[in-house]
């Protein structure tokens, strides 16, 4: 294999040479009985590189084809499809110079890294038994045995396409778990037994009227014999002024329902804008766009709404039918917009126009996405809650679109596709859902309370994979469990945050790594848990290559919670606060971990490390330790891990790396035991920031590699401690202060990479209601931002001041920070007379980015009395006090800063009096 190209963003691997990093459980090879490599996985881009992606899997193909077999088999590329991080390209296996179905290789590479990710083969290697092509019978002579079946309970059935073909009839299609409107169970159990042979056949797609459909037919071309019947078109079963997102989400009312009247529907109308083509030469205008034509072709007729102006407002259905027209069309163009801003070549390059029927079904509680039709057509049922009034079913038929612009066949209406088509709408709709109103309910108004169709169609179920029950789950239930992990792996991203920035944020990269799974996860139309478990770990490769893996461990975390997988068998952590168990993502706060700690004095001179922190010393050697926990069923071997340590300007803009110096690496040469600990370090470094520090720690190793090994680009730290639990932050500034007297320190807010709306939350929430905490910065934050619990007290043309009341939460809101500023934030806080002796009172500032958290620093200040066991500094004349000093009683209370010892007073600049310190007094 080619080693060594590509853009060399990433760590190094870890310990152990050549070990691919265990991002899905199934990284490595595996090989069938007779040695033939049938799958290749390594996310993390860490065994092979080559000048491109296209080289990368042309070179696998090459050094690998003796493993592969591919001489003895023969394959043709038929398609290279390129997402927004991936290049996947497919090999269609023929024998006789005709396709065998389902006989593929399909080699997908990380475009940025250059490198192959994943390699699924299913050639079939043994065609020994495959019909002559001279043995076919002609079409006409099989017409007979394919549209009989038809014939009963249809108007018309022709037959539209005819391809031959190979097919190894090992399985039938999935049965649906109720009769479709179109098709009866009794029509789609039509065909033969699975009989594992090879088969030549006539693969049909035939066309039915009364009612309109499209069946795939499948008939043995040698025997003339029906194999099987499926449907073509894909379902979701159930079900300008537009619903926003529809009434019984906005309202959180469940007495909404199918049957409302047009007045209680009616308030939840919302104005929206939506493009459509200009009048046509009569000067009337249709609902009619780039991607979207509203047009009647399915029973019942109704005529679709034709204006004289671009005005398309209606009362709500029943009063209005031509309400649903609008509704759909806003939603499906607002939508396919929004997919092309996510940056998938493939998909922006395949969609086409659609087609759309609001009154559709002959009134049928019923939807469909119908590909097989040039164009595409969507069609939508109005019984019970009408279809097109709900975006979740809305967008469920335009993703059935998606599978197929990105040429992904997951099992239509049977199997997991429903999965992927049921998350999407929901994640995409919660930025339209404020209130958080049934978040988890695929067609909050479809299925409502009145109307329910079903009580399993929803993103929050139990129900795991692991189940002894699974086997006997139907096929809404099993995709709705997948989805559920689906939609849980969303709220792990940040779908979980107050903040809807955060979500908005966490929705886009869900959504854009789903339709960079699609092009992943090789085709399958099972429902076994396999075929689940393969587009679950299509996730994590997918994020791999879109961002580096960033999200990797928190959606890991949710397909196990889903029990898609057992745990991994080691999984270490480093906790984010005292109360973390290694959870993914962990809770608030992340940056207090008790297992980074801070002694003085090196373990080599007598010190003991397990006596706990201390706070560092500036200007002289301190040992940081880090501890390490094994929360996994195994015991990680000595020498499979590395703990790197960092220190950063703990600047509320910390970004990583960018803003964080490597304190240096140390193997941890020791096993860890399933359950146990084990301490590492020392580290050793001289601080030099006055006041405080921000320390964090990174364990790292290939069956359990940390995002930060693989990660494609900066990010804001937050994210890699608390979407990762191999690294932890400690990240607290200790400081003292006198009952009355006053404690100073600076904060500096940072740009990001670029310009950025920023906020900044101030919580004294824990300081008692008498401490007054200023505030002096530059005059433009306070000028241009929105305060609240904090007043300027004097404003100049550069610099003001702001105060605010401890006791309270502060928010300066609405200020621009230029890419990579610094803008000083220099706090005093004038402490309480009614603090009590040595207690902690936290002061937290965190930094927001465009509604992103973007830093956050916590400064415990410890209250003193005026003790002879504590030193004071006098920051006016720069001289260290007891306070048995004859001066003692001239210092005011501003005059007196507390230490613990005098080196950390020295360290920050003082010199001893010279009356009371004189042996600390250098002149």
């Amino acid at each position: 294999m080619v080693q060594g190209y590509g853009d060399q963003q990433r760590n190094m691997p870890g310990p152990e040479v050549d070990k691919p990093l265990r991002m899905v459980p199934q990284v490595g090879e595996r090989r069938d009985s007779d040695g033939v490599l049938r799958k290749y996985v390594d996310p993390g881009a860490t065994l092979s590189r080559a000048p491109t992606a296209r080289k990368a899997i042309d070179g696998f193909m090459r050094a690998r084809a003796d493993e592969l077999k591919a001489g003895q088999v023969d394959l043709r590329e038929v398609d290279a499809v390129e997402g927004a991080a991936t290049l996947r390209v497919r090999y269609q296996q023929f024998h006789n110079d005709l396709p065998i179905r389902g006989a593929t290789i399909q080699a997908v590479a990380d475009v940025k890294q250059a490198a192959v990710i994943q390699v699924d083969h299913a050639a079939e290697l043994d065609v020994s038994d495959a019909p002559d092509p001279d043995t076919a019978r002609a079409r006409e002579d099989l017409d007979k045995a394919a549209l009989a079946p038809f014939r009963d309970d249809f108007e018309t059935a022709e037959i539209i396409k005819d391809e031959l073909a190979y097919v190894r009839f090992t399985d039938r299609p999935t049965l649906p778990d109720s009769n479709y409107p179109t098709a009866t169970i009794e029509l789609l159990k039509k065909g033969s037994r699975a009989d594992g042979a090879l088969h030549l056949v006539r693969d049909l797609l035939v066309q039915t009227g009364g009612p309109f459909e499209h069946f795939r037919v499948v008939v043995d071309a040698v025997s003339g014999k029906l194999l099987w019947i499926t449907l073509a078109g894909k379902y979701v079963t159930a079900t300008l002024k537009a619903f926003m997102p529809d009434p019984v989400t906005e309202s959180n009312d469940p007495t909404i329902h199918g049957g409302s009247s047009a007045a209680t529907l009616n308030a939840f109308r919302h104005d929206v804008t939506a493009e459509v083509a200009p009048a046509d030469g009569g000067g009337t205008f249709r609902l009619d766009g780039d991607w979207f034509r509203c047009l009647d072709w399915d029973p019942p007729a109704f005529a679709q709404p034709v204006e004289a102006s671009p005005v398309f407002s209606y009362a709500s259905y029943p009063a209005n039918r031509a309400f649903l027209s609008a509704n759909v069309y806003y939603w499906l163009d607002n939508f396919a917009r929004y997919l092309r801003t996510l940056g998938n070549t493939t998909l922006k390059a395949n969609m086409v126009k659609v087609e759309v029927d609001a009154q559709a079904y002959n009134n049928a509680d019923q939807s469909e996405w119908h590909g097989t039709l040039t164009p595409p057509r969507i069609r939508f049922g109005e019984g019970g809650a009408p279809d097109a009034g709900d975006l979740g079913v809305i967008i469920h038929e335009y993703v059935h679109g998606v599978f197929d612009w990105l040429e992904a066949n997951h099992g239509g209406s049977s199997s997991y596709e429903h999965s992927v088509c049921d998350a999407v709408p929901a994640i995409y709709r919660d930025r339209y859902n404020p209130g958080g109103h049934r978040r988890t309910e695929t067609f909050p108004f479809d299925n409502n309370a009145t109307d329910q169709w079903s009580t399993v169609r929803r993103l929050d179920l139990l129900q795991r994979f692991d189940d002894a029950g699974f086997g006997g789950y139907e096929s809404n239930l099993r995709n709705s469990m997948l989805g559920t992990a689906l939609w849980r792996c969303y709220l792990g991203m940040g779908g979980d945050s107050t903040d809807p920035g955060v979500r908005i944020a966490a929705a886009d990269a869900m959504i854009r790594t789903l339709l960079e799974m699609l092009i992943v996860t090789p085709d399958d139309e099972s429902t076994g848990a396999a075929h689940a478990v393969s587009m679950a770990q299509g996730c994590i490769t997918a994020d791999s290559a879109l961002t580096g893996g960033l999200y990797s461990k928190v959606m890991d975390e949710a397909f196990v919670n889903q029990g898609l997988w057992a745990p991994r068998a080691v999984d270490l952590y480093i906790a984010d606060n005292p109360t973390d168990l290694g959870a993914q993502p962990s809770g608030l706060p992340y940056w207090t971990s008790p297992d980074l700690w801070v002694r003085n004095n090196d373990i080599s001179a007598g010190d003991n490390p397990e006596l706990g922190h201390e706070p560092p010393i500036n200007s002289k050697p301190n040992y940081l330790y880090v501890r390490v926990h094994n929360r996994g069923t195994q015991a990680a071997t000595s020498g499979a891990f590395q703990v790197e340590a960092f220190h950063c300007d703990p600047g509320t803009g910390m970004i990583w790396p960018t803003h964080f110096q490597s304190l240096g690496t140390l193997v941890i040469n020791q096993a860890i035991p399933a359950g146990g600990a084990v301490r590492v370090g020392p580290f050793v470094w001289t601080p030099q920031i006055v006041d405080h520090e921000c320390l964090v720690a990174v364990v790292h190793g290939a069956p359990d590699p940390a995002i930060t090994a693989t990660l494609n680009g900066p990010v804001q730290h937050d994210r890699i401690v608390r979407f990762d639990n191999n690294v932890g932050q400690r990240n607290v500034a200790p400081q003292m202060a006198t009952p009355g007297g006053k404690t100073h320190m600076t904060i500096t807010l940072r740009g990001a990479l670029t310009t950025t709306q920023g906020a900044w939350h101030l919580d004294a929430t824990a300081l008692p209601e008498d401490t007054r905490i200023s505030i002096r910065t530059l005059s433009r934050l306070a000028r241009d931002a929105a305060l609240t619990d904090i007043a300027v007290t004097e404003s100049g043309p550069v610099r003001s001041t702001l105060e605010m009341n401890g006791g309270d939460k502060a928010v300066v809101e609405g200020f621009k920070l230029d890419p990579n500023e610094q803008v000083a934030a220099d706090i005093t806080i004038d402490f309480s007379h009614n603090a009590e002796h040595l207690r902690l009172y936290p002061f937290v500032a965190t930094q927001y980015q465009d509604g992103v958290i973007a830093g956050r620093l916590t400064i415990q200040i410890t209250a003193v009395r005026e003790l002879e066991d504590f030193f004071f500094g006098n920051p006016h004349s720069g001289e260290l006090h007891v306070s048995t000093c004859p001066y003692w009683s001239r210092l005011g209370a501003d005059s007196k800063v507390p230490f613990l010892r005098a080196e950390d007073a020295l360290a920050r600049g003082y010199n001893g009096c010279a009356y009371c310190q004189p042996a600390l007094n250098t002149g």
